[in-house]
Order: C-alpha cells, then sequence, then structure tokens
C-alpha cells in the first residue's frame, strides 16, 4: 500500500506540472515546491448496498454533495457508477462520471482554485444512485450495488502558503481570496462540516 501510494504521487506530480503549463505559468515544477507527498491521503473506501428507493427519496446518502479541501483528486473506481459531478454552468445539475476503464477521474480541490483565482474551480460532487439495471432485488426490495473506490488526495505541505498567481489576476480580475496557509485552511473547512454534522438529528431505532 505504501508503495501505490507513493507511485500515485509519481502520477500526481505529472498533473500538476500539466497544470501549471495549462494556467500558465512559465516554471511547469512550481506547484511541486509545495508538495512534498507527506501531507497527501490515500483512501480505501466501500459502499455497501443499501435500498435504492431511501436513495431516491433522499431518506439517505452514500455521499452528499462536497469540494475536496486540498490541491487536486486523483480518484479510482470500480464500474458500479454513482459519482455525479456539478455542471460547471449549471449550478444544481449534476451529471454523471461514467467509470472508464484504466482510467482515473482528477477533481480540483479548493486550494487550487484559491490559487488559480477560480481559472480551476473546485469540483462538487455526490456519490447518489448507480445505473437503474445496477439495482438488485433483495427480499422483494431493489438495493444498489456495493460500490468501491480509492481516492488519493493531493495536499500542500501544512505549512504552505497558498495566495493567488500573478498570472490569474489583473485590473479587470482581481484576486478573490486571501492568501491563506494550508493547515489553517484544514481546519476551518474541518470545523465547518463537522459543525454540520453535529447538528443533523439521528434517530436509532
Amino acid at each position: 500500500m505504501i508503495e501505490f501510494y507513493w507511485k500515485c504521487f509519481g502520477a500526481a506530480k505529472e498533473l500538476l506540472r500539466a497544470l501549471a503549463v495549462g494556467i500558465g505559468l512559465e516554471d511547469e515544477d512550481f506547484f511541486l515546491r509545495f508538495h512534498s507527498g507527506e501531507n497527501n491521503q490515500l483512501r480505501l473506501l466501500h459502499y455497501p448496498p443499501v435500498e435504492a428507493e431511501k436513495l431516491s427519496s433522499n431518506a439517505v446518502a452514500r455521499m452528499p454533495a462536497h469540494s475536496d479541501w486540498g490541491t487536486i483528486t486523483m480518484l479510482f473506481q470500480d464500474d458500479c457508477g454513482g459519482l455525479q459531478v456539478e455542471h460547471p454552468n449549471e449550478p444544481g445539475h449534476f451529471v454523471d462520471a461514467t467509470p472508464m476503464k484504466n482510467a482515473l477521474v482528477m477533481n480540483v480541490g479548493d486550494l487550487l482554485m484559491r490559487w488559480s483565482n477560480d481559472f480551476l474551480k473546485s469540483t462538487l460532487h455526490r456519490v447518489t444512485l448507480p445505473p437503474a439495471q445496477d439495482k438488485l432485488p433483495v427480499d422483494g426490495k431493489l438495493m444498489t450495488r456495493p460500490r468501491y473506490s480509492i481516492p488519493y488526495f493531493v495536499s500542500p505541505d501544512p505549512k504552505a502558503l497558498i495566495e493567488c498567481l500573478s498570472v490569474c489576476a489583473g485590473e479587470k480580475n482581481p484576486a478573490k481570496y486571501e492568501p491563506v496557509v494550508q493547515e489553517e485552511y484544514r481546519r476551518m473547512r474541518a470545523r465547518g462540516q463537522y459543525a454540520e454534522a453535529s447538528a443533523v438529528q439521528i434517530t436509532v431505532t
């Protein structure tokens, strides 16, 4: 697993170089100076089967809509489906991110959005119902297939200062965000997310 972690970081470094070039930076290694790889996270996720009716009625959620806190996220997913991303020009409208064999999904995270002054937008995404043909009858109820995915979260080092890139701002496009240190932003997002979670009442029967 440790070997896979660092192989993922090798791929992430190539993506960070490509992003730097795409943004217009002269130094393609710019982002690498903020990413040692030590602050990334690798997770193994299992979404167990749930009643399709409860998912479609929003009684339960596999993963509600959210954005990721870091620079980019690399996602490896099985063929179950269910991942959706928000349409960039239609807020609130989500489209399927259909699994493709031997491919990964790359999400832009909050800190890359701040670096690029919204030139690259943090991707709002969620996990919901898989395709209709993937619902399986169990004891008279339609159940979703189990879903497995491996997200690799690429984050700047804790002391990294994220501030608007000069190539992404100007007189007609001023910086939208104040500079922020990665660990401070992470704490701020964590406080907000867990405060929201604790406010939700859960009934156990």
